[in-house]
């Protein structure tokens, strides 16, 4: 194979043209990527030499990275307006590649984005009071509602066809409606997670009079 005239190389042209195949035939190969960029297979290890699964954490921060994280530790701001931003974004990001998530998900995170974008997260639940010990549960809910929501934006459109058996799921099949689906449902989901995490979080005023109890 002939030698490229430039080098186009670099971590992230791997990433991205590993998440074009994905998203394309939901997997990867080394020689897939080499052959979908025009060089050998071997020189793809001068840049990633962890292989396959250094290629999947790439894939992993290309897809996070753009995420905007600022501002998102800021008390004066309400938690549930961060959190919900938080996990929009993140779905949002997710939706962009859902075959990728298969393989996110079996990988684990070592990146610095994600692992920041988790940072934020139980910043968020320490300043809205939720207790440490029921923080990762929490963080699991959220990940089954970015994850979940990421995948079915993948959802073919009609999802299902008519069937005179079936009159509920028949009426329920509107264009319209169903158009509208995936974003209503995570709307539907992101209440239900506040409301939830509200429930766990101390009422300041009953803890106050708790503590001033004989």
């Amino acid at each position: 194979m002939a030698r490229p005239k430039k080098n186009i190389l670099s971590p992230q042209i791997i990433a991205e043209t590993a998440l074009k195949l994905v998203d394309k035939g939901h997997d990867f190969t080394i020689p897939g990527i080499a052959a979908e960029l025009g060089v050998n297979p071997s020189s793809l290890y001068h840049h990633v030499n962890g292989g396959r699964a250094e290629i999947i954490k790439l894939m992993r921060r290309a897809l996070y990275e753009q995420i905007d994280l600022s501002g998102l530790t800021d008390p004066l701001l309400p938690w549930q307006v961060r959190l919900e931003y938080w996990v929009r974004s993140y779905r949002d990001a997710s939706a962009q590649v859902p075959a990728a998530l298969p393989l996110l998900v079996g990988a684990a995170v070592d990146d610095s984005v994600t692992l920041q974008m988790y940072e934020v997260l139980f910043t968020i639940l320490d300043q809205a009071g939720v207790a440490q010990g029921r923080q990762l549960a929490v963080a699991a809910m959220l990940d089954a509602i970015v994850i979940g929501s990421a995948i079915d934006a993948a959802s073919p459109d009609p999802l299902w066809s008519a069937d005179e058996e079936r009159p509920r799921l028949t009426a329920r099949a509107d264009p319209e409606a169903m158009t509208r689906r995936t974003r209503e449902g995570l709307n539907l989901a992101i209440v239900a997670a506040v409301a939830q995490i509200e429930s766990m979080v101390p009422d300041p005023g009953q803890a106050e009079a708790d503590s001033q109890r004989p």
